[in-house]
């Protein structure tokens, strides 16, 4: 398999509500994040191209818990045991604009990763 990511992907544990159709909330936990998307694990399906908002909620590089919200589309979903695995792209990259806290805590972990 080829791997298509632009960007690391790095590992963090956090709550994800995930809201779309009808606002029907979803709470996940995820994978791993990178720059332009998220890897959650959920215990219901999603399709493919959905689009969703996500209220992620993180302890930060000073261990302070953080919620910040981001936009995306559901690009690939599987079934994993007893759980489904969901990739979303997020519908613009991390900015420290709209999502300061989560592309710092990208950007410590990407500097670690270089030592």
């Amino acid at each position: 398999m080829h791997e298509q990511r632009k960007y690391c992907r790095i590992p963090l544990t956090s709550s994800v509500r995930i809201i779309y159709s009808d606002n029907i909330p979803l709470y996940t936990s995820s994978i791993n994040i990178n720059r332009g998307g998220i890897g959650l694990y959920s215990s219901s399906l999603i399709n493919e191209g959905v689009i969703v908002r996500l209220d992620i909620i993180f302890k930060d590089i000073r261990s302070k818990e953080i919620m910040e919200v981001v936009e995306g589309k559901i690009i690939f979903n599987y079934k994993w045991h007893w759980v489904y695995v969901l990739g979303i792209e997020f519908d613009r990259l991390l900015n420290h604009e709209n999502t300061p806290c989560l592309l710092e805590y990208i950007e410590n972990c990407e500097r670690m990763l270089r030592f």
